[in-house]
């Protein structure tokens, strides 16, 4: 009876804080695996740029005309809003 409430207390951190956590890890692993060439995205510091390629642990981003860099597929961060998704009304 003892063990009960720290086992309870354990339970409920792990769904308030480490159940989430999980939910985005797991998708932003997918969205990474996801990325093609063509699409056009934000990294995890902000670059917006078009994927010209990519390799397993690469992708070389077109951020300004003539202008490529190469970031880790990873800090690929989340798709690029399109300007209807970014109006207000």
């Amino acid at each position: 009876m003892e063990l009960l409430v720290p086992i309870a207390i354990l339970a409920v951190m792990w769904v308030a804080l480490l159940r989430p956590q999980q939910r985005r890890v797991r998708e932003h692993r997918d969205f990474v695996a996801s990325v093609q060439v063509g699409d056009q995205i934000v990294t995890t510091a902000g670059v917006f740029g078009t994927v010209t390629a990519l390799d397993e642990e690469r992708a070389r981003l077109l951020v300004a005309p003539g202008v490529e860099i190469t970031v880790a597929r990873l800090s690929l961060g989340r798709p690029q809003p399109t300007p209807d998704e970014t109006e207000h009304p």
